[in-house]
């Protein structure tokens, strides 16, 4: 019978083996890879939809950005590392402006009218979903990188 009485006492036996990298089972990686995939969705969108120059760039720098981070977390994970607190939380901000700039360029804003409503929305829903993935990763960043420092690995 065991004497070990919680998870981060099992988390610590089962650690020994895998060198005490910080993030042994890559945790996170996939959150990490689908911000990136978002940014990648926002860039290819702007050259598939008709939209107002205001939109276009507004899209293809926002998902640059979402593409870099999320690579850069995703990259992290992938070396064992806890990813950048930091950075997911810059992409659950940039999620917050997707949300909010459509309001404010609006479709029927006058003179930047959109041609296609559709990417009114599509920015809305992409800016939705990289809130809440961006705004978890953070937090569960930030959890891994207590547990890490408690266990005394490096983060």
């Amino acid at each position: 019978m065991s004497n070990r009485t919680t998870d981060d006492e099992y988390d610590v036996d089962r650690d020994v083996d895998r060198n005490m990298d910080p993030n042994p089972y890559e945790r996170g990686k996939w959150l990490s890879g689908i911000i990136a995939l978002l940014g990648a969705w926002l860039i290819l969108q702007t050259f598939l939809f008709d939209m107002v120059a205001s939109q276009f760039w507004n899209d293809l720098i926002v998902g640059a950005l979402l593409l870099g981070i999320g690579g850069y977390n995703y990259s992290r994970q992938g070396k064992d590392q806890v990813g950048s607190v930091g950075a997911a939380a810059i992409a659950a901000l940039l999620g917050l402006w997707l949300i909010a700039a459509p309001f404010m360029f609006g479709w029927d804003a006058g003179a930047t009218e959109a041609v296609n409503p559709l990417v009114f929305w599509n920015d809305i829903v992409v800016g939705l979903i990289t809130l809440g993935i961006g705004a978890f990763s953070a937090y569960a960043a930030r959890d891994q990188k207590r547990k890490a420092r408690q266990l005394g690995r490096e983060t």
